[in-house]
């Protein structure tokens, strides 16, 4: 029987269902792309990629503060 935590680690496909559940329009290229760019972290096993739900969420709502923080220091007005 899976625990809550098993619940919350989801495939690529799951997480972007979950995401459009939840009223996240976020698709599956730009999660790869998150992943690939290092922003979101993942595990990979075989060639599956595994995907913290808690994660994704602090990711797309950018709650660490992490909202373009590499141009913000290039900006001039």
């Amino acid at each position: 029987m899976p625990t809550d935590s098993c619940i919350d680690v989801l495939k690529i496909k799951e997480v972007v269902a979950r995401a459009r559940q939840n009223g996240m329009s976020i698709s599956e290229y730009t999660v790869r792309r998150a992943i690939r760019t290092g922003q979101l972290p993942c595990r990979v096993v075989g060639k599956t990629y595994l995907i913290s739900w808690k994660k994704l969420v602090e990711w797309a709502t950018c709650s660490n503060g992490c909202d373009n923080h590499i141009f913000e220091e290039n900006v001039s007005i």
